[in-house]
């Protein structure tokens, strides 16, 4: 026994105590935390990629059911028209005589169908607020509004689109558009065009109540190519620069044109008195949109008489807006020359370039001057509106190919051009 404890004492030094291993050290429990936190990490990056990416998904790939915005196509003066033998002259007529006076009871009669008119056509209108803020001489911040009118053009489901004056929201911080019942709703600029200077207006439909959904109407856009002098029209809108404003008067010209960087348009002239910041919307008597109301041209004898683009001329150009299409530009400003004309002196048919704009398509691609444009993309050119009703089936970056004559020594050369198209 004590040769035994010797040996025990002997070999005590060797002996150890074998202590329970803690759930923390054990191997499998490690690797499945290692798992969850390679897990959470792996979660909050793809989180964080997902947020970051989301709104240049939505962009590129995510369709929304927009319906296109599209206007009914107006028919040519006597297109589809059965060519009838000229009547016989009719003999010279009486003139008419009013015998009975007139009453002030059928002014007042007369005024208040003309104000029904008037009343009905503001459903489709809005006024749009533009808000911008600046700083002073003494670096104290202030906000500046503007207001001008606007007209809802359409309703693609997704949008409420509203049509207004360009130069009057370009440099907006924040926009607002007041719809008839007076309600306010945030709006964004969706696109706009420098040459007419309009722009429309895009808002969320989900942020107009149902209440003013009812009571709201897009606007019913008549024809201007029927218009004829002396017409009686109705300025609805801000015509006299102040919201809600209503002016009578009646048509003086139909017939005159504005050139303008590849294309013209018709311009209403009337007899109404203009504002410095004058906007809306021609109405016919009938209720119908005849003209959108502008600042930039003046008619032939000047003045300040209210003045309007034809609603036919600019109604592609509303569809394209509405529809986020591009609206292209070559940058010149031409003048047609008939056949006659090019008989006469000597010049070919086609469109003579009178100017060419700053840093265009045109200048970039050798267009000058004196130059005659006469086909395009492998079709021939007559006059500046068939250039202008072109651009509006091409898009930006698209190269086109276009023929000009250019006089030298030896007379009128040709000369092809590749432009490519941008965005003015």
């Amino acid at each position: 026994m004590a040769e035994e404890k010797n040996r025990e004492e002997e070999f005590s030094f060797v002996k150890e105590k074998i202590k329970p291993q803690r759930f923390y050290q054990n191997k499998t429990f490690r690797r499945v935390i290692i798992q969850l936190i390679l897990a959470a990490v792996c979660g909050l990056t793809a989180c964080f990629v997902f947020v970051v990416s989301l709104p240049w998904m939505e962009e590129r790939f995510h369709k929304e059911e927009r319906t296109e915005i599209s206007f009914p196509k107006e028919e040519e003066e006597g297109e589809g028209e059965e060519e009838q033998p000229e009547p016989e002259p009719e003999p010279p007529q009486e003139p008419i005589v009013i015998t009975e006076e007139l009453e002030l009871e059928d002014y007042r009669k007369l005024h208040a169908k003309l104000r029904n008119v008037a009343d009905a056509c503001t459903k489709s209108l809005a006024t749009v607020t533009a808000a911008s803020s600046d700083t002073d001489w003494f670096n104290e911040t202030y906000e500046s509004r503007k207001q001008s009118s606007g007209l809802l053009v359409g309703n693609n489901g997704v949008e409420l689109l509203v049509l207004t004056v360009y130069s009057r929201v370009e440099a907006a911080d924040h926009l607002q558009v007041t719809l008839v019942d007076h309600s306010s709703v945030d709006a964004v600029l969706k696109n706009y065009d420098m040459v007419t200077d309009l722009a429309v207006l895009s808002v969320n439909l989900a942020d107009i109540p149902e209440e003013t959904m009812a009571q709201i109407e897009m606007a019913d856009l008549g024809s201007s190519r029927n218009m004829r002098p002396g017409e009686m029209v109705i300025a609805v809108g801000s015509p006299a620069g102040i919201s809600g404003s209503i002016v009578y008067g009646s048509l003086v010209s139909s017939g005159y044109t504005v050139s303008v960087i590849d294309g013209e348009y018709d311009l209403l002239l009337t007899d109404m008195p203009k504002a410095s910041e004058s906007s809306g919307v021609l109405v016919d008597l009938d209720g119908r949109i005849v003209g959108l109301i502008e600042n930039e041209y003046q008619g032939p004898g000047g003045g300040d008489m209210l003045t309007a683009y034809g609603i036919s001329g600019v109604k592609n150009v509303i569809e394209h807006l509405s529809n986020s299409q591009d609206l292209v530009y070559i940058g010149i400003m031409g003048a047609d020359v008939t056949e006659e004309r090019s008989q006469a002196q000597s010049i070919p048919a086609g469109v003579y370039v009178t100017g060419v704009e700053m840093n265009s398509p045109a200048m970039d691609a050798g267009i000058q001057q004196g130059d005659v444009i006469t086909e395009i993309s492998g079709q021939t050119i007559r006059s500046v509106s068939e250039i202008q009703e072109m651009l509006l089936k091409f898009s930006r970056d698209q190269v086109i190919q276009v023929r000009v004559m250019r006089l030298g020594k030896e007379g009128y050369k040709e000369i092809p051009c590749s432009v490519t198209l941008k965005r003015l």
